[in-house]
């Protein structure tokens, strides 16, 4: 039955007002809204903690780097019990502010920084040309050391006490004058024959002036007394390598490690100059 001509007007009115209701325009707002910051942000993580949330797989590479064996289905159900029990003490922790003003935990978050500062980017392997550049800016980083192979007769400054450098100088005597002789030392705990030794080896044994002090005696005689950390000794050398120039293709894999540390460094000191600039813009003024 069509409508009289006041009652269509009625109906209009009503629809008119019914879209002008202010609350049904805060529900669509409202709508919008939460559709926008889906879209641009993604749906809000759940504050609960379900085992389906466990990396199973990385559980289970990390049980057999541990234990040579992936796990059993029950050694992993407890793995990812363990998991959720973590990830609950974590998230609580990081509610109650728990990771601030810890220096451990301070420590630790830097230190995987880093790792992921290294991980942002690529380092290209080096050629042979950039290879030999480097060894030829610091050759003496890679040079093959000088070493020596000598035999030494030690007296103990414990043992021989104020007698040491007297004991020490008789039997110097009684070797230079029959090198052959038998003369009777103390033990020492590195042994008494040294062969193709380096200077750096010499001085984390005997120490510094030792190390010093043997560099030039002469090959195929008794010498000495010779002063260490421990006592005197007599030294017989008898054989003198100098240090020889390195060669790339000798020393390739000891400049290559050289060589991607210093790009590796020179990377990461990028990315921190940006942070910096980010975090303290005052520090690149």
């Amino acid at each position: 039955m069509p409508l009289s001509g006041s009652d269509a007007r009625l109906v209009t009115e009503h629809r008119r007002a019914w879209w002008r209701e202010p609350l049904l325009h805060f529900v669509l707002l409202g709508g919008f809204v939460f559709f926008a910051h889906r879209v641009l942000f993604g749906a809000q993580t759940s504050e609960y903690v379900a085992p389906e949330d466990a990396p199973v797989e990385q559980i289970r590479q990390d049980w057999f780097a541990v234990k040579g064996a992936v796990p059993s289905a029950e050694e992993e159900a407890a793995l990812v019990q363990e998991w959720v029990e973590d990830e609950i003490l974590y998230r609580r922790a990081i509610e109650l502010g728990l990771d601030q003003n810890d220096t451990i935990v301070r420590r630790r978050l830097v230190q995987r920084m880093r790792f992921f500062l290294e991980d942002t980017y690529r380092i290209e392997p080096p050629t042979d040309a950039q290879l030999q550049t480097w060894l030829e800016q610091e050759p003496h980083k890679f040079a093959m050391p000088a070493k020596v192979s000598f035999t030494h007769l030690f007296f103990s400054r414990g043992k021989r006490g104020a007698e040491l450098a007297a004991v020490a100088r008789s039997a110097l005597e009684t070797l230079q004058n029959d090198p052959k002789a038998v003369v009777e030392g103390d033990p020492f705990f590195r042994g008494s024959t040294f062969e193709d030794i380096t200077p750096n080896e010499i001085k984390r044994a005997f120490g510094r002036e030792f190390e010093e002090s043997i560099a030039d005696l002469p090959l195929g005689q008794w010498m000495g007394p010779v002063k260490s950390s421990y006592g005197l000794h007599l030294v017989y050398v008898t054989n003198r390598t100098s240090a020889e120039p390195p060669e790339l293709e000798t020393v390739r894999d000891k400049v290559e490690q050289d060589w991607l540390q210093a790009e590796r460094d020179r990377h990461n000191e990028e990315a921190l100059a940006k942070l910096r600039a980010r975090y303290a813009p005052e520090a690149t003024e």
